[in-house]
């Protein structure tokens, strides 16, 4: 074996060796002080969890979901068809250029009111 290779292997041991004292120290520790390490806390957390998620979903009626959400769909597909989106373009359209005139005939109200109120001052 090489010299390299052997200085390679020793300070990946080191490496190694310094990781699980960290990993130890990590696993005393006790942030909230409740006389329970975290590591266990996180342990029971995610144990606890992984048994929600495994009843949630062995109790989820599957077919009954697909059935629904091919409802959904359809109901959309359905939606969709029954508008003339020419017609609702135009409508759009229609509104903006209504909504902008609108706001130019208030504009040019404003403008009269201030005129009329400088005149009678």
């Amino acid at each position: 074996m090489s010299l390299k290779r052997k200085l390679t292997d020793v300070a990946v041991d080191s490496f190694v060796d310094y990781l699980k004292e960290k990993i130890e120290k990590l696993k005393q520790l006790d942030l909230d002080h409740d006389g329970q390490k975290d590591v266990d806390q996180i342990a029971g957390l995610l144990t606890s969890l992984s048994a929600t998620v495994k009843d949630t979903v062995e109790s989820t009626d599957f077919p009954k979901l697909a059935t629904g959400l091919e409802q959904i769909m359809s109901g959309f597909n359905l939606i969709g068809s029954s508008i003339d989106r020419q017609k609702l373009a135009n409508t759009c359209n229609e509104l903006g250029t209504g909504m902008k005139q609108l706001g130019h005939l208030l504009e040019l109200g404003v403008h009269e009111m201030k005129q009329i109120e400088k005149d009678m001052a």
